[in-house]
């Protein structure tokens, strides 16, 4: 296992396969880009009619989630997506073979010209909300009637427990309508959302946006609107990204 983890960091050449990385309309160059994916190697195209197939040459049939391989795999599409359209394969496909790609291509190729059509011009942004002070943000929950009529009698353990309970679902009601706030305030730049888990107590908004090429500066103009709109909360603007949330490319090989 070392040994092999030692080959893939410093680039080998055993190549036994082709790591896919996102899908271009257009018969485009061979070796129109110069950049470098999976294990240091130069990816280059695969043509198939009117679709190309960006790859890079591994030694590996499978990679697990480390974040080297995850950049590995992002960088080159991030690249490619300042020029073309694209859509992202998920992490980790890898066909044997360029003929094998090139059927993958013919084969799917009304399913790629639809996603290539449907996504003309569109990127991806997120956008993550906090609150930086949770003990400011109990203390304006602890104002609510509810709570205190309910703090106001004789805490038993029951009530106690009662007290614990709406302090819960008085929070998750506050994340719930500042990041739908949030969402609204933004909602016009936006033609497709997706939230996604929170992490933390003090998340409340983890969510990716599709935006037309080109509204990237003013959605991030927007997210700092949102700033000052929102004093005790920080909003954080990241992308343009490739279309990871809104597409999940996958190969199943026979």
């Amino acid at each position: 296992m070392l040994e092999k983890q030692q080959k893939m960091s410093n680039g080998a050449s055993n190549t036994t396969g082709k790591y896919l990385h996102c899908i271009i309309k257009g018969k485009i160059p061979k070796d129109r880009f110069k950049l470098a994916g999976l294990e240091g190697n130069a990816v280059h195209v695969v043509n198939q009619g009117n679709l190309s197939c960006l790859v890079s040459d591994t030694s590996c049939d499978h990679y697990p989630l480390w974040r080297e391989h995850i950049i590995a795999h992002q960088k080159p599409i991030e690249e490619v997506m300042k020029y073309y359209d694209v859509i992202p394969f998920s992490f980790s496909n890898i066909a044997k073979t360029e003929d094998q790609i090139k059927k993958i291509l013919k084969e799917r190729k009304d399913e790629f010209e639809e996603l290539l059509q449907k996504f003309k011009g569109k990127t991806e942004v997120g956008l993550k909300a906090f609150w930086p002070n949770m003990q400011l943000i109990f203390q304006e929950i602890a104002k609510q009637p509810e709570l205190q009529r309910l703090k106001s009698t004789h805490l038993t353990y029951q009530r106690k427990i009662a007290v614990g309970e709406l302090v819960g679902k008085l929070l998750e009601k506050r994340k719930k309508d500042e990041a739908q706030d949030i969402i609204k305030a933004v909602r016009d730049l936006v033609e497709d959302l997706k939230e996604q888990q929170l992490f933390g107590e003090n998340m409340i908004l983890n969510a990716a946006f599709l935006i037309k090429k080109g509204k990237e500066n003013e959605f991030a103009r927007q997210a700092g609107v949102l700033a000052q709109s929102f004093p005790n909360t920080n909003i954080r603007c990241s992308g343009p990204f490739p279309l990871y949330n809104f597409v999940a490319l996958r190969i199943k090989l026979t």
